[in-house]
Formats: C-alpha cells, structure tokens, sequence
C-alpha cells in the first residue's frame, strides 16, 4: 500500500524499494497516485482502490488495474471498455464487503456479479480481497474467523464459476 505518499513516507522512494525487493504489486487510492509512479518508472502492476469513472481512460493508458466495489461501479467500467473496444482483457480487483459496512460487494450481489462476469470478456478478475476490520484484535477473534469464512465461501463461488 503506497496510497497517501506512503503515508508520508515518500510514494516513489517506498515503491522503488518495493520493487527492487520484487514484491508482486502495488496500491493506491487514486489514479493519479499511480499515474505519478508510472511516471517515476514503476513498472509494477498496481491497483487503484478507488478509479473514478472520468479517471478510466487514464487508468488504462496508463496499465493501472481498478478496484471494483459494486455492481453500479462495474457497470461504468465495462460500458467504457466497451465504448473503447479493447483488443485484450483488462485486469480487476473485486472487493467484497465481510464486516466493514464501507465498500464492496455484498454475497447477495454474488449472482447478479457472476453472470456479469462471466459474460463479459473484457475483464478478467485478477483478486478478490475484503478488509477484515479487527484482524489484529485478540478480543475479534470470533467475529475475524466469521468475516475470514464469508470470504472463503465468496471466493470458492467464485473460482468455480470462473
């Protein structure tokens, strides 16, 4: 996660190291985070947590990889990918809400997703991922293992449709 200067910590100078260390991917909250470190010469594959609509072509031109929250989210981003006949599929982050109640998709969006997905050849799902709010909480053990399992049966639905 290099979102926010890294935390202040410099965005390219933690990236380079990360890269140099061969770590499999990098992330950010905006576009233009990833923009600016492709600039810098950041050649790793990087995900932006939160790619505006008006920020896709960027995204794009710029081998960027969006996360996608929601069936509205997805819907934009495949009708511009539509709208921009590409000729390979692009790569996307699926997060699913298992506990947070901020962004994600929910299991009961699980269908709806999967038809979509499955019909739509211009993406290609790269990960799926949730936020577990409490992980290092000894005191949310209970409440971590039931987010932890919600999440493996998303994922298993998932990779058997898929």
């Amino acid at each position: 996660m290099v979102k926010a200067f890294s935390y202040g910590a410099g965005s390219y100078e933690i990236a380079n190291v990360l890269q140099f260390q061969g770590v499999d991917y990098l992330c950010v909250a905006y576009t233009d985070e990833g923009i600016a470190l492709r600039k810098a010469g950041i050649q790793l594959p990087i995900m932006v947590l939160s790619p505006a609509p008006n920020t896709f072509a960027a995204l794009l031109s710029e081998k960027l990889e969006p996360e996608i929250y929601s069936l509205t989210h997805l819907t934009k981003f495949i009708s511009f990918l539509n709208q921009n006949d590409l000729k390979s599929p692009v790569d996307i982050h699926l997060n699913f809400d298992t506990g947070m109640h901020r962004l994600g998709f929910t299991e009961e969006d699980l269908p709806t997703l999967l038809e979509i997905l499955e019909n739509n050849k211009s993406i290609s799902v790269a990960s799926v991922f949730s936020h577990f709010i409490a992980s290092e909480d000894v005191s949310a053990k209970e409440f971590t293992e039931k987010q932890f399992a919600n999440y493996t049966k998303i994922v298993d639905q998932i990779e058997a449709r898929l």
